[in-house]
């Protein structure tokens, strides 16, 4: 989801698809436990920022992700993140991420 309302830049917040992800993983020789270990290892934060780059290529550069943060849970409607009908709530994501997005914004990177 891209973030970045009345900022300088658009960042996202990224969710992977852990199982897609840990079945990369396996074939790349990267070692995980969990979602939490998965989405901080370089090699993924660095595949992610890859991908990324490539649809910024279509984008205008004001438009353009510079900051991206990989979520290490699912958005799920138990969790109030998504609509049963598997719309996201924005409001909801914001809300439950304030932190995390204001520190994409006040560090010097987070990923």
């Amino acid at each position: 989801m891209v973030v970045g309302a009345d900022q300088k830049f658009p960042s996202a917040l990224v969710v992977p698809s852990f199982d897609e992800l840990k079945n990369w993983c396996k074939r790349h020789d990267v070692p995980f436990t969990s979602n939490q270990e998965i989405v901080k290892d370089p090699k993924i934060v660095d595949m992610y920022d890859d991908l990324v780059k490539g649809y910024n290529k279509g984008f205008a550069q004001w438009e353009q992700v510079k900051k991206i943060c990989l979520m290490d849970h699912l958005w799920t409607v138990e969790t109030g993140e998504m609509t049963p009908t598997m719309k996201v709530k924005r409001k909801a994501i914001t809300e439950n991420n304030r932190d995390l997005i204001e520190s994409l914004y006040h560090q010097n990177a987070l990923r």
